[in-house]
C-alpha cells in the first residue's frame, strides 16, 4: 500500500516547539505533546492493521534499546506487583511513561529506519522550517492570550516561541541552525549572529553546555577526529552524574549562570535549582543500589526519595541510572557505544560540512537528553535515529 508513514516522525520531531501550543486556549502548559500522542495512536494503530504485520527493527543498536525500554517496564511491573512502589501511581507510570515510551520509540525506530536518505534530510529540513514559522507566529498569537509563562517568561524579560521551557528552545533553535548549516554550508557570521539572539532571548542555564559541545563536536566532525567525537559522548554521559554526587563542589558554576544568585542553594540560586534534582537521583542511585531496580519511570514515586516535589527541574540522564539501579552499570556502556556507532558511520563521510553538521547535532541532541527532563524524549530519539539513517544510507559515491 502507499502510505506516508514518514509523517509519524514528523509529529514527533514537534513535540518539543510546539509542546505549549494548546496554552493559546488555555488547554494547559506543556500539552502539546499529549495532543500529538493522541493524533498518532490511532494512525498507528491503523498502519499496523492495513500492513497485516509486525516489523522487527534491523540495526543490532536499535533492538537493544527497545529491550532497554522493555527492560524498564517490566522492573516497574514487578516493583507494582512486590507493593514497592504506591499501586495506583505505578499503574499511572507503568502505562502512561513506561509502556508508552516502548511503543512510541518502536515506531520511531521502525518507520526511521524504512525512511530513505533523501526522506531522512526532507523531514530534518521540513523540521526546521515549522520551527522557524512557529516562533514568528508565537509573538502575534500570544497577544490573543497573553498569560504568564507563554510564549514571554518572567514577566516577558524572556522569549521561548510555543516551547515549554527555555531549555528546549535553545536546544531546537541551536540543532535548526545546524540543519540549515548543513543545506546552505556553515558561516560563523550566521552562527555569531544567532549565539547573540539566543543568548539575550531565551537567557537559559543551558546556554553554554549546548553551545560548547556543539561547537567543539562541529570542529572534531569537520577535522574528522573520532577519539575527540568519542571523548565528548564520555563527558557528556558521565558529568551530570557526577554533578550530582557532588554538587556543593560545583557552586563556582555559578560564574557561567546567566541570572544572579544570592546563595548556591534552592533558595538562591537558579542553577542549583537546574542541578540539585540530579543530586536527588545520584542519591536514590547510591541508596538503592543493592535493590531491586524499581523500573522506568518510577523516580518520582519512589518511597526512598522524600523530595519528590523539587525534581521539576529535570533529571535526564540521571534518572535512569537511578530507577534502573545497578543495570544501569551496563547501560551507560551501551549508550556510549549506540553514539560512538552513529559517529563512526558520519565520519566515513568525505564532505567536510555534512560531517562537521551531522556531529554537531547528533551530540546535541545527546546534550539534551542527558541534562533535561526525560532521557527518552521523542523528539531528540526521532532526531538521533533519523541522523543514524542518513548516516548509514549516505550516498556511497560521496563517502
Amino acid at each position: 500500500m502507499i502510505f506516508k508513514v514518514k509523517n509519524f516522525l514528523l509529529l514527533f520531531l514537534l513535540m518539543l516547539p510546539l509542546a505549549n501550543l494548546p496554552q493559546l486556549l488555555n488547554i494547559g502548559e506543556d500539552t502539546g505533546a499529549i495532543a500529538l500522542s493522541l493524533i498518532i495512536i490511532p494512525l498507528f494503530l491503523i498502519w499496523l492493521v492495513l500492513e497485516k504485520k509486525i516489523y522487527i527493527p534491523k540495526i543490532p543498536y536499535n533492538k537493544t534499546l527497545l529491550l532497554i525500554v522493555l527492560l524498564g517496564s517490566v522492573l516497574t511491573f514487578i516493583s507494582i506487583i512486590l507493593n514497592k512502589i504506591p499501586l495506583i501511581e505505578g499503574i499511572k507510570v507503568l502505562v502512561q511513561f513506561s509502556i508508552a515510551k516502548f511503543i512510541y520509540l518502536y515506531l520511531i525506530i521502525i518507520i526511521a529506519e524504512k525512511v530513505s536518505f533523501s526522506q531522512a534530510l526532507r523531514l530534518l529540513q521540513l523540521f526546521s522550517y515549522i520551527v522557524l514559522a512557529s516562533l514568528l507566529l508565537s509573538i502575534p498569537l500570544y497577544y490573543l492570550n497573553p498569560v504568564p509563562e507563554f510564549v514571554f517568561y518572567d514577566g516577558g524579560t524572556r522569549f521561548a516561541g510555543f516551547h515549554f521551557e527555555l531549555v528546549n528552545y535553545s536546544f531546537v533553535v541551536l540543532l535548526c541552525f545546524f540543519i540549515h548549516s548543513y543545506f546552505k554550508g556553515f558561516s560563523k557570521l550566521k552562527l555569531l549572529l544567532l549565539l547573540c539572539f539566543l543568548y539575550l532571548t531565551a537567557r537559559s542555564n543551558a546556554f553554554y553546555p549546548f553551545v560548547g559541545i556543539a561547537l567543539f563536536s562541529a570542529i572534531a566532525g569537520y577535522y574528522n577526529r573520532l577519539t575527540i567525537q568519542k571523548i565528548l559522548i564520555v563527558f557528556i554521559l558521565f558529568i551530570t552524574p557526577l554533578i550530582g554526587i557532588f554538587l556543593e563542589y560545583f557552586s563556582f558554576l555559578e560564574v557561567f549562570a546567566l541570572r544572579g544568585a544570592t546563595s548556591f542553594s534552592l533558595e538562591g540560586s537558579q542553577l542549583f535549582i537546574r542541578l540539585y534534582p540530579w543530586a536527588l537521583a545520584m542519591q536514590h542511585f547510591i541508596n538503592t543500589f543493592n535493590f531491586l531496580p524499581l523500573g522506568l519511570g518510577t523516580l518520582s514515586i519512589s518511597p526512598y526519595i522524600t523530595d519528590t516535589e523539587n525534581l521539576f527541574g529535570g533529571t535526564g540522564i540521571t534518572a535512569i541510572i537511578a530507577e534502573y539501579g545497578s543495570i544501569s552499570l551496563l547501560l551507560l556502556p551501551f549508550i556510549y557505544l549506540f553514539f560512538s556507532n552513529i559517529l563512526t558511520n558520519i565520519l566515513i563521510i568525505k564532505e567536510a560540512n555534512s560531517r562537521m553538521c551531522l556531529c554537531a547535532m547528533l551530540l546535541l541532541s545527546l546534550t539534551y537528553i542527558c541534562i533535561q527532563s526525560g532521557f527518552f524524549n521523542l523528539t531528540t530519539w526521532t532526531v538521533c535515529i533519523i541522523l543514524q539513517t542518513i548516516a548509514l544510507k549516505y550516498p556511497k559515491s560521496n563517502l
